[in-house]
């Protein structure tokens, strides 16, 4: 009798030991539902939040992405002729930052799509003249004449232009007198080409 009642007392005690288990375990599988369920909702709203910001701004990483610096200067070394319709080509590059500008051929070549400024400016000889253009992808953008008359005379022109990646600009004459035109002195004046990346 008093060994029943002992083992009795022993199977209650492991029956209570199971059920504490069973309890200890179905709060574990609650408490990870729920920490799911909370991390699941942190996640939706982060989501959420991120759009609504998304939505909201018109670019929202523009201010972050870094703009390249393009812009360059070039000028010519002598006394020069102007064939009508050639490319004048400035070989001395005083800064070409981006390598944008050919040396070889006189042109620009745009590296993204954004608004340039270039500018011109050029010097003849006296009694003579010159029409230039800044030209874009072969149509003129800047149309200017300068003309000596007893006097040196020097003038400059520029335009704004708003470019995709891969055109090009370049300056070519539309009229001028024959043989050398364009004065050259390398203390007093340059005759030169210029160009920059206008930043946002």
């Amino acid at each position: 009798m008093v060994r029943m009642e002992f083992q009795m007392e022993r199977m209650k005690s492991e029956m209570e030991q199971t059920v504490k288990s069973v309890d200890r375990k179905l709060n574990e599988m609650v408490g990870k539902e729920r920490m799911k369920s909370e991390m699941e909702r942190t996640a939706t709203s982060v989501d959420t939040n991120f759009k609504v910001i998304y939505v909201n701004t018109d670019d929202p990483l523009s201010d972050q992405i870094v703009t390249p610096t393009v812009a360059f200067k070039a000028r010519l070394n002598a006394h020069t002729a102007a064939p009508v319709s050639q490319v004048i080509v400035f070989p001395v590059v005083l800064f070409n930052e981006g390598d944008a500008y050919n040396s070889k051929t006189g042109k620009f070549t745009a590296t993204t799509n954004r608004s340039y400024l270039f500018t011109i400016e050029f010097c003849v000889l006296q009694n003579k003249y010159l029409y230039v253009d800044i030209m874009v992808d072969g149509v003129a953008y800047t149309k200017t004449n300068i003309e000596d008359n007893d006097n040196l005379d020097c003038q400059t022109a520029d335009t704004v232009a708003v470019l995709k990646a891969g055109q090009s600009v370049w300056v070519q004459p539309s009229a001028s007198d024959s043989g050398n035109i364009i004065r050259h002195h390398s203390l007093h004046y340059w005759n030169t080409f210029s160009g920059v990346l206008l930043h946002k």
